[in-house]
């Protein structure tokens, strides 16, 4: 596939951004959030998969489905059988194969992106994340943020924490094989969040178990590591929420729950994943 034949709707047809969704009530501004997500995906004609777990499933997606022109599909978290936010993860991705099947799009010619549903700006940038792997340069993209937005549209404590995790694992990267010597690899925006991977490769998540951010990364690691997987980033103008900046900057409850990230990461990604063997 060549470059110039990647027009926007090609695009469109040949990806499905994933994401997952927990809301004990609607009056959160996560809620409202999510559902820019949902209306953005559709102007934009991106097919939008949500697996959500909240207790008033029903209405939560028909608000989320409600004018989306059959761009927004959405799933009940299926809890027996996918738990956690890992788990919510895997049901998204594996309802994202099955829409290309359905579709006739061939997994090897289709891309599948995460992100979480308040980042409603990530969908402005999905053609720029995705290109790279339809027209067959990379496997996996991690995009990273424009740092002067970054800087400017996070609460300020999150800027900090997640530099200084994207450093450490930058620094762990570097001694693994696989990462040395790809170029665009050396310096990935690992706690952004967002990451974009070929559909064919989508048994690396559907295998990986794991139930918190690690199951995020932990498959592309393993991918780049063990089976050779491009792996590239895009830098991309995302604008973060002003609402979330609002909300979260300079609240002991946010820095502690980045602590919890960090520690959980550091461990799960970095010093099992990650460290010299």
């Amino acid at each position: 596939m060549t470059m110039a034949k990647l027009t926007k709707e090609k695009v469109s047809q040949r990806t499905c951004v994933v994401t997952v969704t927990y809301y004990p009530n609607t009056s959160d501004i996560r809620f409202y959030l999510a559902l820019q997500l949902c209306k953005l995906a559709a102007h934009h004609k991106i097919h939008l998969i949500i697996v959500d777990g909240s207790p008033d499933h029903a209405a939560i997606r028909d608000q989320f489905q409600d004018g989306s022109d059959g761009h927004v599909h959405v799933f009940e978290q299926d809890v027996e059988h996918y738990s956690g936010k890992g788990g919510s993860l895997r049901q998204a991705i594996g309802k994202a194969t099955e829409w290309f099947r359905e579709n006739n799009v061939p997994v090897n010619d289709a891309a599948i992106c995460f992100t979480e549903p308040e980042k409603v700006d990530l969908i402005n940038h999905v053609r720029d994340i995705v290109e790279p792997i339809l027209d067959g340069r990379a496997h996996v993209i991690v995009p990273t943020r424009n740092d002067d937005l970054f800087r400017e549209t996070y609460p300020m404590e999150q800027y900090h924490s997640e530099s200084f995790g994207n450093m450490h694992f930058n620094l762990l990267a570097r001694q693994v094989e696989g990462f040395q010597n790809q170029q665009g690899a050396e310096k990935l925006d690992w706690l952004f969040g967002p990451f974009a991977f070929n559909a064919k490769l989508a048994s690396g998540w559907l295998n990986y178990k794991g139930i918190s951010w690690d199951a995020q990364m932990v498959p592309y690691v393993r991918g780049v590591r063990n089976h050779d997987w491009r792996i590239m980033s895009v830098t991309v103008g995302f604008r973060h929420p002003k609402e979330m900046k609002e909300q979260e900057e300079g609240d002991p409850v946010w820095t502690t729950k980045r602590l919890t990230q960090l520690n959980l990461l550091f461990d799960l990604l970095g010093k099992k994943e990650l460290s010299s063997r």
